[in-house]
């Protein structure tokens, strides 16, 4: 996809996928896609604010967002299909990003129902790492999936993730404190 950049460009391209670096004038659009998918999101994250779902909160996140990328201390990638360039059907985040000697960082990943088991995650996934270890030089990236995510955990193994064990009480999902397998995928 890239050799090395010295920042994020707002757009990668995959074969079916463009990958977005969105700012505060994409809320609408962004909503739109938390709300689609917030039934099945919700399951796997932290509980939110109450007004998490409103436009003030989503400015203010895309802002937040748009200015970690610029610093190149994280990025949130927004996923779109070729065929289909105004719907979001995904995102695939890079966050708490440790500089050297760690030159680790997080991913998350979510994709609409609709688009599940069509390869969409694996490409965004792929095309996502590789733009993050151009730009940010990391060496490390690391996953935390709930043990019946199973999907999840297929995903990151056909992107070359390894499992590494178990973290104990590592995360809070809707108020509860849950294990999570932990993953990394070395470069």
């Amino acid at each position: 996809m890239i050799m090395h950049e010295d920042r994020f460009r707002k757009s990668y391209t995959t074969e079916r996928l463009s990958l977005r670096v969105l700012d505060e004038s994409h809320c609408d659009d962004v909503l739109t896609f938390l709300n689609r998918g917030a039934s099945v999101f919700d399951q796997y994250e932290s509980n939110k604010a109450s007004d998490f779902y409103t436009h003030s909160v989503q400015r203010k996140l895309l802002k937040i967002e748009y200015n970690l990328a610029l610093q190149k201390n994280g990025i949130r990638f927004w996923i779109y299909r070729k065929e289909d360039p105004g719907e979001i059907i995904g995102t695939v985040s890079f966050s708490f990003y440790r500089a050297a000697p760690f030159k680790s960082i997080m991913i998350g990943y979510k994709i609409l129902p609709d688009y599940w088991h069509q390869g969409y995650g694996t490409e965004a996934v792929k095309a996502a790492i590789t733009v993050v270890s151009s730009v940010m030089n990391v060496s490390r990236v690391e996953a935390f999936v709930l043990p019946d995510n199973v999907p999840s955990q297929n995903l990151l193994a056909r992107v070359g993730f390894r499992l590494e064990g178990t973290a104990y009480n590592c995360l809070e999902v809707q108020g509860i404190r849950r294990n999570h397998l932990q993953y990394s995928y070395t470069l």
